[in-house]
This record gives C-alpha cells, sequence and structure tokens, in this order.
C-alpha cells in the first residue's frame, strides 16, 4: 500500500512538471496537421505562458485573449500573417491579461460599433507587463487602444489608415511607446488622455494626422526624439504638467510645431519647430513653463508666440531665424523670462533686400563710371 501511494505520488509531480513547461502550439489555416486552423481555438485551449506560432495565412477571426500568452507569427512579417475582423463591430484583438506579447501580425477591420464606439486592432484593457511588437496595424477605428493599462511596450509598430487615432493611451500610465510609424489618421497620431503619466513616448515618427503627439490631462511624460510632420499641430499639450519635450522635430504642419495651451511646468529643450505654417512654438493661458535651446526657424508668423495670459515662462537660448512676423513674440514681456537667445537674426526678406540694393548700386556705379571716366 504504501509503494502504491509513493507512486501516485511521484505520477502527480511529473505531471505537474510537464505542465510547467510552456507548450508551442501551431496555427495554420491551410495545414490539418497544425494543431489549430484558427487563433481562437488555440487561445480558448492554451495554458498561461504558452505559445500559439501562427503560421502565414489569412485569418478573419476577432480574438479575445484572457491568459498569459505569447501571440507571435512564424515569419515575423506583418504582410504575410493578416488577421482580418469576422466582425467589424468588435475589436480584432481584445485583451484583458497581463503578459500578453501580439508580435508579428497584419490587424484590420475594426470600425464602429451599434453604439456608435469606435473599435480598435488591438485593445488592451487592465492589462500590465505586456507587448506589442511589430504589427501593422491598418483600417481600424483606432489602431492601438490601451485603457487602464501599465507597464506595456509598443514597439515597432505600423498603424495607419486609422479613422480616429493611431495610438490611444487612456489612464494609462507607465508605459513605452517607441520607434513607432503612425500616419494617415483623421484625428491624433498619438494619443496621451487624462491621468496618463510617466509615459515614455520616444522615436517615433507620425505623419499626415490630426494632431501628431497629444496629451491632454496629463503629467511627467518623457516625449523624446519624435520626428512629425504634416499635421496640424506637431505636439499638443492641453491641461498638462511637469512633461518633458525634448529633442524633438516638429516640422511642416499647418498650425505650429509646438502648441502649450492651459498647461504649466512643462520643460521645451533641444526641439526643432521650422517651417510650419504659423508658429514654431505656441503658449497660450500656460504659465511657468521652461524653452531652452530650441530651433524655431523659417516659420510663417512666429518662432516662438507667448501669447494670452502666458506668465512666468522662462526662454533660455532659443535659436530663432527667419521667421515672417517675428522670430519671438511676447505679449506680456514683464511677466516673462527671456534670458537671451543662442542666435536671433532679422527676417531673411530684409537681408535679401539689402544685398539687392548693393548689387544693384554697384552694377550702376560701374556704369556710371565708364561712361563718365573712360
Amino acid at each position: 500500500m504504501k509503494k502504491i501511494f509513493l507512486f501516485l505520488i511521484l505520477l502527480f509531480m511529473l505531471v505537474i512538471i510537464s505542465r510547467a513547461e510552456a507548450a508551442t502550439i501551431i496555427v495554420d489555416d491551410d495545414i490539418e496537421e497544425a494543431n489549430y486552423q484558427n487563433i481562437q481555438d488555440a487561445v480558448d485551449n492554451a495554458t498561461s505562458d504558452d505559445t500559439i506560432l501562427v503560421y502565414p495565412g489569412n485569418y478573419t477571426e476577432n480574438v479575445y485573449v484572457d491568459k498569459e500568452l505569447k501571440i507571435v507569427s512564424l515569419s515575423g512579417n506583418p504582410d504575410d500573417t493578416v488577421i482580418r475582423a469576422a466582425n467589424s463591430e468588435d475589436d480584432v484583438f481584445n485583451v484583458v491579461a497581463d503578459n500578453v506579447t501580439i508580435k508579428g501580425f497584419g490587424i484590420s477591420g475594426a470600425r464602429t460599433d451599434q453604439y456608435g464606439d469606435d473599435k480598435a486592432g488591438i485593445y488592451f484593457e487592465g492589462v500590465n507587463n505586456s507587448v506589442i511588437k511589430k504589427n501593422n496595424v491598418f483600417s481600424n477605428g483606432y489602431g492601438i487602444f490601451l485603457l487602464d493599462s501599465y507597464n506595456n511596450t509598443l514597439t515597432e509598430n505600423n498603424a495607419y489608415m486609422s479613422g480616429i487615432g493611431g495610438i490611444f493611451l487612456w489612464n494609462s500610465s507607465n508605459n513605452k511607446l517607441n520607434n513607432n510609424l503612425i500616419n494617415a489618421t483623421n484625428h491624433e497620431g498619438i494619443y496621451i488622455y487624462t491621468s496618463s503619466n510617466n509615459n515614455e513616448i520616444s522615436n517615433n515618427t507620425v505623419t499626415y494626422a490630426g494632431f501628431g503627439i497629444d496629451l491632454v490631462y496629463c503629467e511627467n511624460n518623457k516625449i523624446v526624439n519624435n520626428t512629425i510632420s504634416n499635421t496640424v499641430s506637431g505636439i499638443f499639450l492641453s491641461k498638462s504638467s511637469r512633461n518633458f519635450l525634448i529633442s524633438n522635430v516638429a516640422n511642416l504642419n499647418s498650425w505650429s510645431g509646438i502648441d502649450l495651451e492651459y498647461s504649466t511646468e512643462n520643460t521645451l529643450y533641444n526641439n526643432t519647430a521650422n517651417f510650419n505654417n504659423n508658429n514654431g512654438i505656441f503658449l497660450i493661458e500656460s504659465r511657468d513653463n521652461r524653452l531652452d535651446y530650441n530651433n524655431v526657424s523659417n516659420n510663417a508668423e512666429y518662432g516662438i508666440n507667448i501669447n494670452n495670459s502666458s506668465r512666468n515662462n522662462v526662454l533660455t537660448g532659443n535659436i530663432a531665424n527667419s521667421n515672417g512676423k517675428k522670430n519671438i513674440h511676447v505679449v506680456d514681456p514683464e511677466n516673462n523670462t527671456i534670458n537671451g537667445l543662442a542666435q536671433e537674426v532679422p527676417f531673411q526678406g530684409s537681408v535679401l533686400t539689402i544685398i539687392t540694393i548693393i548689387t544693384i548700386t554697384l552694377i550702376l556705379g560701374k556704369s556710371i563710371y565708364n561712361q563718365h571716366f573712360k
């Protein structure tokens, strides 16, 4: 009897050990020998920590993920492993578990539900410590949407042709958004909204969007080394405080390169905001901000425009050249501080005028000299 009892204990331990080793589950829409032919069946039958390996193909489904899994394409190529929404009124990926990885897919077809709410290519709700990497997320309401989600990494994704926005964070903090490409969105490229704090947004490229990077009611985010062009405003802060905008390039936008409204105690350092249709940097009703060593040149109106009840802002060492109306425009200079410009030259048109006058004078002078003294 004792031997039987020991055998049962050993068998039980072997079963536990065997399940502790995460399995790899194969999904292929063409091969019957695969474990499953659609991703949702694989998710339903997987155990936490398993890897679901998806072979190239076109998958028409909406995937609900409620356990810790790695869901990755075999090829790593989002062009040959594409998931399209079976139901356009739902998210393509709806994730509610922590420690999930979604990598290497083309993801498309989430539109608007019966209540008029836009759906996402990848939707996280209450998700932590997860990774979204190297996906092409296109033709959805939102590309990637995080709600109440923390400590996630979104990297090397392409989000384009979205109805509302490329990447949207709502009440989501301590996330990293790095090296993503967002274009052709009707509204925001990257939208950081309401109590989304301490996020790192770096090395992203946003083009042809309503607003490039938009922060509303947010604090302590780091916006670093992003490139934004052909939007309304490159980087837009509204009612946001203590954020750091460092070494971003915001050129060729239809309003301003960087726009702060009702925002306080932000730091703008070493940004480039050139060739915008209005201002390089524009502050309205904003106070206690620092603008240090930014390059704001060749904008249609102002390089830096400190307007409408903006007070206690400090400007140091900014380069402002060849702006259409004025390089540095401060409505209330007594309550803002300009510590000195690294460089400020007059509007280029005046320089050209002087050169033209000198050239004409030299030509006429030579002609007169030849006529009368030779």
